[in-house]
C-alpha cells in the first residue's frame, strides 16, 4: 500500500490475502536493523526520528515498529510540530517548494540535535522535497522506498524457488 497512514489498518487490509502483504513499518524497521547503527550517545539505543503528519504520528505503527526491533523512537515536540511540521505541510499545499523545503531542512536539523541517527520522512506529501545532493537527505529514509525494496526482495526470493 502506497499510503502510509492506510498501514494503520493493515491487519484487516491484508487479511485473507493469499500473498504476503509488506507492513511499511516492518519493512523500515528490518531495513534499518541490517543498517547496524550504532548509538549517538553514550548509554542510549540507536535513535530513529519520525517526521509525520499528526494522524500518521497518532496512528502509531512506526513506533510500535520500530520498538520491537529495539530502536528508540524520537517524535516531533508539539512546538516543532506547530511551528513547523504543519507550516511545512500548509506551505506545499499552496505550493511554495521552497518554504516546504527550508522547514523541513529545520525539522531534519532539530531531529539531529536530539540524537537521531535517521529520520523517516514518513508522509507523502514530504517525500523528494530535499535534492537528492542536499547532505541531510543522507539523514532521511522514504518508508516507502524502503517498501518497495522490500517487496522487490520478497519477489526475487520467489522467483529463486522457482528457477
Amino acid at each position: 500500500m502506497p499510503c502510509h497512514l492506510a498501514h494503520a489498518w493493515h491487519s484487516e487490509v491484508s487479511k485473507g490475502c493469499p500473498l504476503p502483504f509488506l507492513h511499511v513499518g516492518e519493512c523500515v524497521a528490518s531495513e534499518l536493523k541490517k543498517a547496524k547503527f550504532k548509538p549517538l550517545e553514550a548509554g542510549s539505543n540507536v535513535r530513529i526520528g519520525v517526521l509525520a503528519p499528526g494522524e500518521t504520528l497518532m496512528a502509531g505503527f512506526y513506533q510500535e515498529k520500530l520498538q520491537s526491533q529495539g530502536f528508540e523512537v524520537v517524535l516531533p515536540d508539539m512546538a516543532t510540530m506547530e511551528h513547523i511540521v504543519v507550516p511545512a505541510i500548509e506551505a506545499l499545499h499552496r505550493k511554495d517548494m521552497e518554504g516546504a523545503r527550508n522547514l523541513l531542512r529545520i525539522a531534519v536539523h532539530i531531529f539531529l540535535m536530539r540524537a537521531v541517527n535517521i529520520v523517516i520522512l514518513a508522509s507523502d506529501e514530504m517525500q523528494d522535497l530535499l535534492p537528492r545532493d542536499d547532505p541531510l537527505s543522507k539523514k532521511c529514509i522514504n518508508p516507502m522506498d524502503a517498501l518497495a525494496r522490500s517487496t522487490i526482495g520478497w519477489a526475487k526470493s520467489i522467483e529463486e524457488k522457482f528457477i
